[in-house]
């Protein structure tokens, strides 16, 4: 009994200094160094980015028609044949300001398919389930 609790102990004393280790993508936008500063005065920083990375936008297919007549700003993307890698995909360096209430569309060139970068609310609202899902969040 002693020892089970020993090693109860032992694991959350380990895991709660065991740093949170972020996406190559964060650190190819921020750099180590200021990972480095994140990891030790605000970690739950890097798990924001690390969520943000894949789930800040949705890609969709739209038939080419639907595109005619549309002002969509066109944005270049990785691909990998006709789909978006979104494993390469930095979405932090597309450096789109998102609005509070309203996605913005984007039409992937020489794609038809449209990057939707969510709204504000709408990340927050999809960080925040996450967050509880995955006991980080009260």
């Amino acid at each position: 009994m002693k020892q089970s609790l020993f090693l109860l102990f032992a694991f959350i004393l380990f895991s709660s200094f065991t740093p949170i280790q972020p996406d190559s993508r964060v650190v190819d936008y921020l750099g180590a160094e200021k990972i480095a500063i994140i990891q030790k005065n605000n970690p739950n920083l890097i798990h924001y980015y690390n969520f943000f990375l894949d789930n800040s936008y949705t890609i969709s297919t739209v038939p080419a028609d639907k595109f005619e007549g549309n002002n969509l700003t066109e944005i270049v993307l990785p691909l990998i044949g006709d789909k978006v890698d979104t494993k390469k995909l930095n979405v932090l360096k597309l450096n789109i300001q998102r609005k509070y209430e309203e996605d913005i569309y984007f039409k992937v060139k020489d794609q038809n398919k449209v990057f939707i970068m969510l709204s504000e609310k709408k990340f927050v609202e999809k960080y925040n389930k996450y967050r509880k899902e995955n006991g980080l969040m009260d």
